[in-house]
């Protein structure tokens, strides 16, 4: 592994801790809060000086600097994390993220919530996905018309758009084409996620686009002031879904549509099934319930959204296919340096959802099937388009 693969890494895993902990100051006194914020300056500053050596030599005064920058931030993130999670012991739990993970239920075979009703109450959310280099790759596949398309046909010319849980807008982009002049406006909490999306915009030209980060269950606009509101593969990490749609339902003008589409974990599937390597969806749903997610979202939300007084419901579903010899390369690049990340194999060891010897076995199984010919893996995906009824 050469200096820069190593330092990606590193920032990987530095990213999804920030995250978290962003999620934990926020909710916290104002001196944890500013001391996230000193520790923002430095993140910065050390995102930087890694982007400059992608462009320059390696030299040992830049390896020097970065390395310095990063184990301050570990030591930072750490001593942040112990002091967070000591006041969150003293509000019943509510130590924010990893407050959320020892709170959060368990789900039985038909996925209902097993946790008490305190339990459920205290939840919060950790972004399962986190925001690695292998988890964009994945976000950067996706397109309008390949994940919106039940969507388009609706679109028009000058409607306003919202995308809330816009990640790095290649989604947003689309839409943004398909109402010009109008305007789209994407909202994530991640900032550097909407630092991607402002590029890609400017890429292509997107002048109609804005984005911004921010909170989708606290949104910063107007209400009545949409007339479309668009999310992919949002709800399903949010504890608070029906905080979020009323939100939504707020900003958006009587009779505006809500087009959400949503993962089912139970009904996305690896095959052939080589050392039982299948049985890794159900590993990833109950990591996606132990994060205060909804594995099961996707056939969930036309339910959800008749609960939350959406009308004109109509549910759509469709599969994520991965066929050819590129996907099946593709798919087997992700599992392996996501799923079977560090990151992403502590927590689930942690949680006790998968023992050591089922990895060794699954990771076997992934290679067996990427060379296999006729393997396919599928991301089930379900979703809804609906109105916001013109007297809500």
């Amino acid at each position: 592994m050469d200096w820069q693969e190593y330092m990606d890494k590193i920032k990987s895993r530095l990213e999804k801790e920030r995250h978290d902990l962003r999620g934990m100051a926020r909710r916290a006194k104002t001196g944890a809060r500013e001391e996230f914020d000193k520790m923002e300056d430095k993140w910065k500053t050390f995102v930087s000086r890694i982007s400059e050596v992608a462009l320059s030599e390696v030299t040992e005064d830049v390896k020097e600097t970065a390395e310095r920058l990063a184990a301050e931030l570990r030591e930072g993130y750490s001593k942040l994390r112990d002091r967070l999670g000591e006041s969150g012991k003293g509000r019943g739990g509510r130590g924010g993220a990893a407050g959320g993970r020892e709170a959060a239920g368990t789900r039985d075979e038909a996925g209902s919530d097993m946790a008490g009703a305190d339990a459920v109450g205290e939840q919060e959310a950790v972004y399962t996905m986190g925001y690695g280099e292998e988890f964009l790759r994945v976000l950067a596949r996706r397109s309008a018309q390949t994940h919106a398309s039940d969507l388009l046909p609706l679109l028009r010319k000058g409607m306003r758009v919202l995308d809330f849980g816009c990640g790095t807008g290649s989604i947003s982009v689309g839409l943004a084409k398909a109402v010009e002049p109008g305007d789209l406006h994407g909202i994530d909490l991640e900032e550097s996620q909407i630092e991607i999306a402002r590029a890609a915009a400017k890429a292509g030209g997107h002048d109609n686009a804005s984005f911004q980060a921010g909170d989708a269950a606290s949104l910063p606009f107007e209400d009545e002031w949409f007339d479309v509101a668009h999310c992919n593969a949002v709800l399903m990490h949010v504890p608070g879904a029906e905080d979020v749609l009323a939100e939504v339902k707020r900003v958006l003008k009587p009779g505006g549509i809500l087009s959400v589409r949503e993962l089912n974990t139970p009904s996305s599937f690896i095959e052939p099934d080589f050392e039982g390597i299948d049985g890794a969806w159900d590993a990833f749903a109950k990591l996606l319930t132990a994060n205060g997610g909804h594995p099961r979202m996707g056939r969930e939300i036309a339910g959800l959204l008749g609960r939350t007084g959406w009308s004109e419901i109509e549910a759509n579903a469709s599969f994520e296919l991965f066929r050819s010899h590129d996907d099946r390369a593709f798919f087997h690049r992700f599992v392996s340096e996501w799923f079977f990340s560090e990151d992403t194999m502590r927590a689930a060891t942690a949680h006790g959802l998968v023992a050591e010897a089922e990895l060794d076995a699954w990771r076997r199984g992934l290679d067996r099937w990427k060379d296999h010919a006729g393997s396919v893996a599928a991301f089930a995906w379900g979703g809804a388009i609906a109105r916001k009824a013109g007297n809500a």
